[in-house]
């Protein structure tokens, strides 16, 4: 990298101590690569280093403010910065006072950049036997540091997913001890967190500890009540969060997907009902998906969620319960759901690919059962949806049996759009049934139009 090297002549020239520090210090040691470079800078004004840097790249942004200065370099993103000043005890700009504030010991170490390899390290917190155990620990006490700040509980749970490191079981003890904190930290911090968990490589593994360690009850017990409801073993093998899990690690690692996977079936809690039917006692989840689009509108609105993923994922799960009946599904049926499914003519050609079917498939894979994730049905499905597609779309307003000018004449209108907008309605008519199409029923139903639209 041109930039450390010029860092390094700088470190060299000026006797200064510069430390590779934080995320990429520790991946440097567990040797994988990190695309975020923190250097930390002692004995020397940051305003001198951002002068020093600004002679070399003048062609770049540099962010600034009064601690640090971070640009892009090298297909890097690298932050330089002073150390966290220590407490009030003990007011100092030191590597120690860095330390104490980095929450995690594995996220506490420092390297020479004029080290070669990862050698020299100063490591405080004995973090490098915690990398070499896979642990996560926090530096202190965990009951403390967890009262100090709580956002660590859930930052613990996504940094285990993200190195697929276990929790240390006093931190662990310690977030199911505290866990009702988390109420205390600002809301978005704690979404932040929790979308790098469901975008983990294995997300259920983690939700699952969310779960145990009650954290999942105070962010999101819509779900968190969904342990333990048992479904039909006709069709599922797992209980209903077991299931939800299983489908958020069965559909790839986009957001909308996920969060839509992993709700998809939270309306079941309150929708469960015992039935006797044939003799038999029958569990039924009647308008869950209505009942869960409801509810997960509900969570990431409390999430924050931005209105788009919220509109998004709500619509995902209120239309996972497609029921296609190839003998029972008249084409205008099939319509019909083109329409509510805004499929395009761009979709054709990879309706696998589409977000309501990727879901349905994520939740086939996720019943337990060893069936194939897309069914025989589905592939005949998708093949009728592009055939009444090619349908709907070779009828013109031009075939219908009327003009706008028998329109006109017919209701003693005007040019305008008011036509136009008649001649669209009746096309839609005639599309869902072709029977429509003589000119004294689209008459009659441009009469209706014009009626309703005049009320």
């Amino acid at each position: 990298m041109k930039a450390i090297q010029i860092l390094k002549k700088l470190n060299k020239d000026k006797h200064i101590e510069m430390y590779y520090a934080g995320e990429f210090a520790r991946d440097t040691l567990r040797r994988k690569k990190s695309g975020k470079v923190e250097i930390v800078v002692c004995n020397m004004q940051l305003q001198q280093v951002f002068k020093h840097f600004k002679r070399h790249f003048r062609n770049i942004h540099i962010a600034s403010n009064k601690n640090s200065f971070s640009f892009m370099a090298d297909h890097s993103e690298i932050t330089i910065k002073l150390p966290k000043k220590g407490t009030k005890y003990s007011p100092h700009y030191t590597l120690k006072s860095d330390s104490r504030q980095r929450g995690f010991t594995i996220n506490a170490m420092y390297i020479p950049i004029v080290s070669s390899k990862g050698q020299n390290v100063i490591d405080f917190y004995h973090a490098r036997n915690c990398i070499k155990s896979r642990k996560i620990k926090v530096i202190g006490k965990a009951d403390t540091s967890i009262k100090r700040n709580p956002l660590l509980m859930i930052q613990a749970i996504s940094l285990s997913s993200k190195l697929n490191y276990r929790i240390d079981n006093n931190l662990f003890y310690a977030i199911k001890t505290n866990s009702e904190l988390i109420k205390k930290v600002a809301i978005e911090l704690v979404r932040d967190e929790f979308i790098k968990i469901i975008l983990s490589h294995k997300p259920s593994r983690y939700l699952k500890i969310m779960n145990d360690s009650y954290l999942m009850n105070q962010i999101i017990p819509e779900l968190s009540i969904c342990a333990g409801i048992s479904q039909n073993k006709k069709y599922h093998k797992y209980d209903v969060f077991d299931h939800c899990l299983a489908a958020c690690d069965n559909i790839e690692p986009d957001l909308i997907l996920r969060l839509a996977a992993l709700l998809h079936d939270i309306g079941k809690a309150p929708t469960r009902e015992e039935v006797m039917k044939g003799g038999q006692l029958r569990v039924t989840f009647y308008n869950h998906e209505v009942v869960g689009s409801k509810v997960a509108k509900k969570i990431l609105r409390r999430l924050k969620f931005s209105k788009d993923i919220t509109y998004a994922v709500s619509e995902l799960v209120y239309g996972h319960m497609y029921n296609y009946e190839p003998s029972m599904w008249t084409n205008a049926a099939v319509r019909r759901f083109i329409k509510k499914a805004h499929i395009t003519g761009a979709d054709l050609d990879k309706l696998p690919r589409m977000p309501l079917f990727l879901v349905r498939k994520a939740d086939r894979a996720a019943n337990g059962l060893g069936l194939s994730e897309i069914s025989p049905r589905q592939y005949a499905f998708e093949d009728r949806i592009k055939k009444v597609y090619g349908q709907s779309k070779a009828l013109h307003v031009t075939d219908l049996n009327i003009s706008g000018d028998a329109i006109m004449e017919a209701f003693n209108l005007k040019p305008g759009p008011t036509i136009g907008h008649v001649l669209n309605y009746l096309l839609s008519l005639v599309i869902e049934d072709q029977k429509v199409n003589t000119k004294e029923r689209l008459v009659e139903e441009a009469s209706k139009y014009l009626s309703d639209a005049l009320k």
